[in-house]
């Protein structure tokens, strides 16, 4: 990720491509479409659909050198044009996605291509090697993390992990938490009020990270107590249960309490530039974080340490919200060029450069070892880090009725009218209940279910 042009939130969510996408196959299980023979490259024109400005010239070059014959053509991210290209057969040839929220929705409908003889011939992208943040990319026609593969991660990071400016919570006189054991989330938030500054009545520094609703928040947290929000077969959710509530009631305390932004009170940008300008105590950013920090505040690396990711109840659980990759549609023209692109930008030569710079966790196991480590402060974060990796789920936030966005944007709506209102969090709970499984009959409705 190029950070110095993009918000990594801004880019983070799948493309979303709704209604037309499920209009184009019944939900049946395409798990069983894998090509026996993976296509060969063509030469030609390859077409990216990806983020502004994500897939930078030298690497379009570079891989072109590598590749005579093949010219990459990159169009920007639009679900729109996607919804178009797709109902039009002619799809582009690869597309960046979220694979933590689209991979039971792409797998079900027959969209994207099955890739696992893709992945069992790759001399790159070996199965042993690949880490297992890489099952939010599997799909079996029932359950995520499981069944073939349609997609791989390009970097990624366990984004409840936070950062914290130590010289701040040491100045507000609090102990710093140990970075390599989880803080409660009610813990944090008492900091948070400790760190939280105002001056002439405007805040001037948040103690919190900013913090939204949303399927992967809520889910996440909802985890280490042991909770989820999705039925079993995906079908339905429930936010009415103990751990959804407490889950709920702690982001409505922070949205209220200002302590840091939120859907009440919208960031003016993302966590990075309003934590290096002094302005935020916390950053709620994965592991790349740090790549940014050196790459644009490298002051703050003494400063800033790195933590484990928080929980509400006893169980640890640290999850990708995003694991951002690519998935090859079933009807691209030239999917053998295709996966030789994935092959290079999420395991090979492009993976290297990008990941030795400190752009985020590979996809590889292999690749950890190129994860910068010379600092002290990179060492520390990458220790953190390491242990974290043992805490890696599939937490079934998504769903084959409805893009995560699509329910994303109801839960957004729906608890910024709550907290308007002044309405109970028992309120919010049934409502979003309501409003998200309304959302997801008309997707089970559309799907022929």
């Amino acid at each position: 990720m190029h950070h110095s042009a993009l918000s990594r939130r801004s880019v983070l969510r799948s493309a979303g491509f709704l209604a037309g996408a499920v209009a184009l196959a019944g939900c049946g299980n395409s798990t069983t479409g894998a090509s026996k023979t993976p296509a060969k490259a063509k030469s030609g024109t390859l077409t990216i659909m990806s983020a502004p400005g994500e897939i930078t010239s030298a690497e379009i070059a570079a891989f072109e050198k590598a590749h005579p014959g093949v010219k990459i053509k990159v169009i920007n991210t639009d679900s729109t044009r996607l919804n178009a290209m797709l109902a039009a057969g002619n799809p582009p040839d690869v597309v960046r996605d979220a694979g933590t929220d689209v991979t039971p929705y792409i797998g079900s409908r027959g969209v994207a291509l099955n890739l696992d003889e893709y992945f069992a011939q790759s001399s790159v992208l070996k199965e042993a090697d690949i880490l297992p943040i890489n099952d939010v990319w599997k799909w079996d026609g029932t359950h995520q993390g499981k069944g073939s593969r349609y997609g791989i991660a390009k970097d990624w990071s366990q984004d409840s992990m936070w950062w914290y400016n130590a010289d701040m919570w040491d100045a507000a006189g609090l102990k710093a938490p140990d970075p390599s054991q989880p803080i409660s989330y009610d813990e944090l938030f008492d900091a948070s009020k400790k760190l939280t500054k105002s001056s002439g009545g405007k805040t001037t520094v948040h103690g919190m990270f900013t913090t939204t609703a949303s399927m992967n928040r809520i889910g996440s947290m909802a985890a280490t107590a042991g909770g989820r929000i999705l039925s079993d077969d995906l079908g339905t959710a429930d936010f009415t249960s103990p751990e959804a509530i407490a889950a709920l009631t702690w982001l409505v305390d922070v949205a209220k309490a200002k302590v840091g932004y939120s859907l009440m009170d919208p960031s003016p940008d993302w966590d990075g530039p309003q934590y290096v300008a002094g302005k935020q105590a916390t950053s709620g950013q994965g592991f790349w974080f740090g790549g940014f920090l050196g790459a644009t505040a490298p002051a703050y690396e003494s400063k800033t340490v790195f933590a484990a990711a928080p929980i509400l109840g006893k169980k640890r659980v640290s999850p990708s919200f995003g694991a951002v990759g690519y998935w090859i549609p079933a009807k691209s023209k030239n999917p053998g060029a295709a996966f030789q692109f994935i092959e290079w930008y999420c395991g090979g030569e492009g993976a290297k450069k990008r990941i030795s710079a400190g752009n985020g966790l590979p996809s590889l196991k292999s690749l950890l070892a190129v994860v910068p480590q010379k600092t002290a402060f990179q060492k520390a974060a990458f220790k953190v880090q390491t242990a974290e990796l043992d805490y890696v789920d599939v937490l079934h936030n998504a769903t084959p009725y409805a893009q995560t966005t699509a329910l994303d944007t109801t839960l957004a709506k729906t608890f910024t009218a709550a907290m308007g209102s002044g309405t109970s969090v028992a309120k919010l709970a049934d409502q979003l209940t309501k409003e998200v499984n309304a959302v997801l009959a008309n997707g089970k409705k559309l799907a022929g279910k």
